[in-house]
């Protein structure tokens, strides 16, 4: 019976929160980005969504937040498998189609280009399946996720801390059906 209780009392609230983020958003805190070599030089150009009310972080209830951190967890060492196999086409599923879009265009693509690191190399990057090879790969094979925040119900950052305790993004993710994405929102 308590267990019944508590698993009806615990859709309930997420289905509140769920109906909350629906009508919700809030500025965002700002968070430092990682220091990588090649990952930082892409400025990611967003526009801010558009929501009536602000979502409180504060009604996400600690099993909610436990749950999608141990998913979040686990989605990442899967990113990073998929990622040390240089496994384009699943790292490519993972993606937000905003996301998609944003880094085949050939002026991301070229910005990306100009960074130091890939001009030494020679490297200019033309395709969505470049930029894995030469930008992702290279940097996100190992990264570890500390913390999630989240901004609405389907929309969270991924966290590691440095050994400076400095609260890093790793990923911007998006819950879409039931299956969260790498997305490119701020």
């Amino acid at each position: 019976m308590y267990n019944s209780h508590r698993m009806s009392r615990i859709a309930f609230v997420a289905a509140i929160v769920s109906i909350m983020a629906a009508c919700a958003s809030q500025p965002e805190p700002a968070v430092t980005e990682p220091e990588r070599a090649v990952d930082t030089v892409v400025p990611e150009v967003v526009s801010p969504p558009v929501h009536s009310a602000p979502f409180d972080p504060a009604s996400v209830t600690v099993e909610m937040k436990q749950a999608t951190f141990f998913d979040v967890r686990a989605l990442i060492q899967g990113l990073n498998s998929i990622i040390q196999a240089k496994d384009y086409t699943s790292w490519s599923s993972a993606l937000t189609a905003e996301y998609r879009a944003q880094y085949s265009s050939p002026e991301t693509l070229a910005r990306i280009s100009d960074a130091p690191v890939l001009k030494r190399q020679g490297i200019s990057l033309r395709s969505l399946q470049d930029y894995f090879i030469y930008v992702v790969y290279p940097s996100r094979q190992n990264d570890r996720v500390d913390d999630i925040e989240f901004i609405d119900a389907n929309r969270i950052r991924a966290i590691t801390i440095n050994a400076k305790g400095e609260r890093l993004v790793l990923y911007n993710l998006e819950k879409i059906g039931d299956t969260w994405k790498i997305a490119i929102w701020r």
